[in-house]
This record gives C-alpha cells, sequence and structure tokens, in this order.
C-alpha cells in the first residue's frame, strides 16, 4: 500500500529545473534585445539631431538666398524711387561744402539744384536746396519761392536746416528768425535730445546774441506750460532735487564714532548735521556746472556736423524700405538665421524708441547723467533749472532741522548720562564711577562664596570618621584621613581661585572706568562740535545752492 501511494517527484524537479534554465536564458535575451532597443533609440536621436541640422541648415541656406535676392531687389527699388532724394543730400552737401572753399560756379550749382527739383515734387529738401543755390546766385525772387515751397512740404526741417545754414554764413539775424521757427514747432511736453541741443547751442553763443529775444521767449514759454499743466509741478520739482541732494548727505561714522556708539539721538544728528556738511560739496558740484568754460568751436563743430546729420537722415516716406534692407542685411550678417537678425533689428529699434521726456525732464537727465553729457548742456541746464534746485536744496537743509536734539544721552556699559553742553562732564564722571564702584561691589559679593568653609567642614567631618575609623581597622582610618586632608587642600585651592576672580573682577572695572570715561569725554567733545557746526550755520544759513 505505502508503495502503491508514492509518489516519484524526480522527474518533476528535473523540468522545473529545466524550465528555470530556459527562464534565465530567456531572461539574459530579453537583456539583450534591452540593450539592443537602447543603442537603437540613441542611434536615432542622433540621426534624428542630425537630420534637424541638416533641415535648419538648408533652411538657413534657403532664407540666405531668398535676402540675397530679396536685397538687391529692394536695393533696386530704392533706387527707382528714392535715387533723387539720395542724389539731392549729397549735392546739398556738396554746394555747402563748394560755398565753404569757393571751387564752383554759382551757375553751375543753379542748374544741378533746379534739375534736381523737377524730379522730386514731394521732397522737402529739394526746394531747401534750390533756396541755397538762387541765394549764393543773389537771386532773392527765387529763393523766396523756394523756401516758401521747402517750408509748405516740411517747415520744421526746413527751418532748422536753414538756421544751421545761415549760422555757417554768419547771417545772424536771418538765422534767429529760422530758429524762432524751428523752437515753435516744438512741444514742451515732449521734448527731444535733439532740440536739446540746439537750445544749449543759442544759451552759450553759438548762434550769435538775440537782440530781440525771439528764442528766450519760447524758452519762457515752455517752461510756463510744463508749470501750468501740473498744480503739483513745482511741488513734484522741489522733492525731485530733495533726493538728488539726499546722494551728497555726509555720513558721519567716521566723524563722530563715539557718539554713533554711544548716544541715543545719534540718527537726529546724523540727519541734519550730515546735510549741513553736504552744503559744500553740493555747492562746488553745481557751481563747476553753472561756470564750466564752454568751448565755442567744439559746440559750433558739433552744431556743424548735426546739420550734416539732418541732411543725410532719411525721409519718412524712404523708412518702410530701408527697414526692409536693414532686417536683409541682418540675415546676410547671420548667414540666414532668422532670429539672430530679428534680435538685431528688435534691439536697433529699441535704440531708436526714445522715452517722452518734457523740457525740465531732459534738463533733469543731463544733471544726473554721468556719462556721454557735456559740459555745456549741463550750464544750461542748470541755468534754467537754478529755480527748483535751490527749492529743493533748502527743503533739503531744513527737512531734519527741527529734529536735531537740544541734549544728547549717552549710554555706556550699562550707564546713562545727559548733557547739553558738555559742562557737566566732571559729574558725569562722577556718577558713571559710582555706577561702576555700585555693581563691582556687587559683584564681589557675589565671588565671595562659602565653598572654603564647607570644604573646612567636610575635612573636620573626615577627620573624626578617620579615627572612628581607626578602631575598626588602621587600614581604612588611613584612607578617611587622607580624604580630610583632600578637602584642606579643595578648601585652600577654593580660597585661592576666588581671591583670583575678585581681583579679575576688580580689573575690569577698573578698565571699564577708564575706558568708559574717555568715551564720555570724546561723547562731549564731538557733540560739542556737532553744536558748533549747527549754530556757525543757523547764523549764517546758506540759502541758494545757484546764485
Amino acid at each position: 500500500m505505502a508503495d502503491a501511494t508514492h509518489i516519484d517527484i524526480s522527474r518533476l524537479e528535473n523540468k522545473i529545473d529545466s524550465l528555470s534554465k530556459q527562464t534565465d536564458s530567456l531572461k539574459g535575451e530579453i537583456s539583450g534585445i534591452r540593450g539592443s532597443v537602447t543603442q537603437v533609440r540613441d542611434e536615432i536621436q542622433v540621426l534624428r539631431q542630425d537630420f534637424e541640422r541638416l533641415m535648419n541648415e538648408q533652411k538657413k541656406n534657403a532664407t540666405l538666398q531668398r535676402a540675397t535676392t530679396e536685397i538687391v531687389r529692394i536695393r533696386q527699388e530704392i533706387e527707382q524711387n528714392f535715387g533723387n532724394y539720395k542724389v539731392i543730400r549729397e549735392t546739398m552737401l556738396g554746394v555747402l561744402q563748394a560755398t565753404d572753399l569757393a571751387l564752383v560756379k554759382k551757375t553751375t550749382i543753379s542748374t544741378v539744384s533746379e534739375q534736381l527739383m523737377l524730379s522730386t515734387p514731394k521732397y522737402w529738401l529739394a526746394p531747401c536746396l534750390v533756396a541755397v543755390s538762387a541765394w549764393i546766385g543773389n537771386d532773392k525772387d527765387l529763393a523766396e519761392r523756394a523756401i516758401a515751397e521747402a517750408v509748405k512740404r516740411d517747415e520744421e526741417r526746413t527751418a532748422l536746416t536753414m538756421a544751421l545754414i545761415c549760422r555757417r554764413n554768419n547771417r545772424v539775424q536771418t538765422c534767429y528768425e529760422w530758429l524762432s521757427i524751428y523752437f515753435r514747432n516744438q512741444n514742451a511736453a515732449d521734448f527731444s535730445e535733439g532740440s536739446l541741443v540746439y537750445v544749449d547751442a543759442y544759451v552759450n553763443g553759438v548762434f550769435g546774441p538775440d537782440e530781440h529775444h525771439m528764442c528766450d521767449d519760447y524758452i519762457t514759454q515752455w517752461l510756463s506750460e510744463l508749470k501750468g499743466s501740473d498744480s503739483l509741478y513745482d511741488r513734484n520739482q522741489e522733492e525731485l532735487w530733495k533726493k538728488y541732494c539726499d546722494k551728497f548727505t555726509c555720513d558721519l561714522g567716521t566723524v563722530y564714532p563715539d557718539l554713533k556708539d554711544t548716544v541715543s539721538e545719534y540718527g537726529n544728528i546724523q540727519s541734519y548735521v550730515g546735510r549741513i556738511r553736504a552744503v559744500e560739496p553740493l555747492s562746488n558740484n553745481f557751481n563747476s556746472m553753472a561756470h564750466a568754460h564752454i568751448n565755442q568751436e567744439k559746440l559750433k563743430t558739433t552744431i556743424d556736423k548735426n546739420l550734416i546729420a539732418l541732411i543725410s537722415r532719411y525721409n519718412e516716406d524712404e523708412e518702410p524700405m530701408r527697414r526692409e534692407e536693414e532686417y536683409l542685411q541682418a540675415i546676410k550678417e547671420y548667414d540666414g538665421d532668422e532670429a539672430k537678425a530679428k534680435a538685431k533689428i528688435q534691439a536697433l529699434e529699441q535704440q531708436r524708441k526714445k522715452e517722452a521726456l518734457d523740457l525740465v525732464q531732459q534738463m533733469s537727465r543731463v544733471i544726473f547723467g554721468e556719462d556721454d553729457v557735456s559740459v555745456s548742456e549741463k550750464k544750461t541746464a542748470v541755468s534754467f533749472l537754478s529755480n527748483y534746485i535751490n527749492s529743493g536744496f533748502k527743503s533739503y537743509i531744513k527737512e531734519h532741522k527741527e529734529s536735531f536734539p537740544s541734549s544728547i544721552t549717552m549710554n555706556v556699559n550699562g550707564w546713562t548720562g545727559q548733557t547739553t553742553d558738555g559742562s557737566n562732564s566732571a559729574q558725569l564722571c562722577t556718577e558713571y564711577a559710582q555706577f561702576l564702584s555700585d555693581n563691582c561691589g556687587q559683584e564681589l559679593e557675589k565671588a565671595q562664596t562659602k565653598a572654603p568653609l564647607l570644604w573646612l567642614i567636610g575635612a573636620g567631618i573626615t577627620a573624626v570618621l578617620a579615627i572612628l575609623a581607626f578602631f575598626a581597622s588602621p587600614v581604612l582610618g588611613v584612607l578617611v584621613l587622607l580624604g580630610a586632608g583632600a578637602c584642606v587642600l579643595m578648601s585652600f585651592l577654593s580660597k585661592k581661585k576666588i581671591a583670583r576672580h575678585m581681583e579679575e573682577i576688580k580689573e575690569k572695572y577698573q578698565n571699564m572706568d577708564t575706558e568708559g570715561k574717555n568715551k564720555i569725554m570724546a561723547c562731549v567733545a564731538q557733540w560739542n562740535d556737532a553744536r558748533n557746526t549747527v549754530n556757525q550755520f543757523d547764523r549764517n544759513p546758506v540759502e541758494t545752492l545757484i546764485a
């Protein structure tokens, strides 16, 4: 019966072992497949990157070829539509140079100018060229008719061009008539940097004496318009220049170090005295601008360059094509990379955009500016803004005057004392010494512990125990007696430690006494210096920075 029920599982075990081996083999194959898949994926990624790179290169090449073709087209269109504009600009510059050197016949200039006038019926510079040519040829009637046409096409640029040309030829009265027209076209609330250059040149006498004050009146009118446009304009300007003055406030930390570390009222001292000490550097700053020497020849050269730039500037109807040409040129520069080309064009556009500033803001910007600001522009700005600057300075000085303390409170090592003028210095030092003496006494009292006495009591008790121990065991008695001796030694060491600690306390308070009294006297001296600075200034206050 037992043999019948016996089950032979060896075959099953062999099959399981075989199946396990097959499974391990399968796992190895799967692992190998995974490795192959990973390799294939990496190769596909590399191929994809190479494909994308190839596509980008093809796209850039196509863009570059298209830009190369388009730039030829746009330049042909510019030449076709605005080629005469370029000729007029070059001719005008040539005429100005020719009149300076007297190398060209008047008839030649007149003939060329009239031919160009016929070919450009809309361009404002064409009749200006005819007018200058007629002027050179003493044809007053033609000059007046040409000027009238130029003004009709673009009054502002015509007026400025003629003003600058008249300046070159020392026709002062005519120059101011044109400059007056130019100024009349300016908006005080949106005043360009370029316009400020001509105001600066006018103020510094580049255009000659303005006997009838034509341009002075416009500048006065602009300032009045700005002031009338906002009821808080004066107040805002006062705040602006007060903030400007703030940059010059002297930090008294190195001047009055003991006041800074010790006196509760130091903040109020700093607020007023720091501003008083700023008066001299502020005055030097503005007076260096207001009385700066102006190199008129250099300024005249700048104005002549502006005339050349004005004449050479593209006209408005040229701008769209010129912008397109600029973009195509950027694509060529970056070998068909449109993203880089667009980034460059956006940066150029950002440079061209100017924040809208009014006349006073433009002048303020000039004074605030550190770089690329001419000496003459600063001088001009200061001359017009002196009232606002002085108002801001007055507010700056007076803002913290009332908070200047009449006395100071010193805090030295936990002691506090007050003085008005330092006359009670000796009393303060005495009070400080008494304060330290009291504290020292309290600390010495705490240092006098009962530890030595307790160790002696312990020694006595141990000695009694040692005597009793001798009866039980001489060895034990000796050991306990040694313990009594140790207690005596500890009592001696503890007493010595307390004495040393008390000496350290006395030395500490002695140093605190010396240093604290020195601190008190230094504070008094610095406080008196601050008081004298304030008293002297208040007796002769500086009301204005710019006379």
